[in-house]
Order: structure tokens, then C-alpha cells, then sequence
């Protein structure tokens, strides 16, 4: 069942691979997360999407970077949802999944701000 599940986000990670970029005002896109960071990074890098990820919710988070300015961030690389990060819990599992969702988002982050700050793009 594990698999199906990260086989399901990984697919909807590459067909929204050629999503929209929020740093040129298209509605953002939930991020999904692949099988693991090296593939999720290397994904953004052929993509050229050197956003870095945040949590949703009442006070949104780009885990990894908790004290820096969101703002700021979020102009410099530019920022993209993670599915599944809000609020609400509905079962025991989500505040597991969310955890892992997290720690994923924060080792990414970590690396896809390098590369941000690299890039040609800013």
C-alpha cells in the first residue's frame, strides 16, 4: 500500500512537473513528493523550478528555513505548497504523514535553496 502511495505521488509530481510558477502569478500547485530528495531534486533542476516548499495552513512554514522571512524567501526562490499540510487531521496516520512530509520538505529545501541562490534566475 506504501508503495502505491508514493507511486501515485511521484507520478503526480512529473505530470505537474511543467506546472505554473508562482513567482509569475499563476495559482500555485500542491507539491507531492517523490520516492526521495536526491530524485525530487533533481526533477526541479531539469525543470528549472528552484522553488522551495512550504506547509499550508493558518501560518504557512518553509520547513528548514522557520526562522527566516517567508517573505523573503518566497521572492527570492519562490514558493510551492505541500499536499496534505493544513490544519485539519481527520485520522491518527495524518500527524504521521505530516511529520514525514515535513522532514522530506526540510532536507529538500535545504539543498533546492542552494541551488536557488546559484542559479541565473534571481
Amino acid at each position: 500500500m506504501k508503495n502505491l502511495l508514493w507511486l501515485t505521488i511521484l507520478t503526480m509530481l512529473i505530470l505537474s512537473a511543467c506546472g505554473s510558477d508562482i513567482r509569475q502569478g499563476a495559482q500555485p500547485q500542491p507539491a507531492e513528493l517523490p520516492a526521495n530528495v536526491t530524485q525530487a531534486i533533481n526533477v526541479a533542476t531539469e525543470n528549472k523550478d528552484y522553488r522551495l516548499m512550504y506547509t499550508l495552513g493558518r501560518k504557512p512554514v518553509i520547513p528548514g528555513f522557520e526562522s527566516n522571512n517567508f517573505a523573503a524567501l518566497k521572492k527570492q526562490c519562490g514558493i510551492k505548497p505541500i499536499h496534505g499540510t493544513g490544519d485539519v487531521i481527520k485520522n491518527p496516520s495524518d500527524k504521521q504523514e505530516r511529520r514525514v512530509k515535513y522532514q522530506f520538505a526540510k532536507e529538500y529545501n535545504t539543498k533546492i535553496y542552494d541551488i536557488c541562490q546559484k542559479s541565473e534566475h534571481k
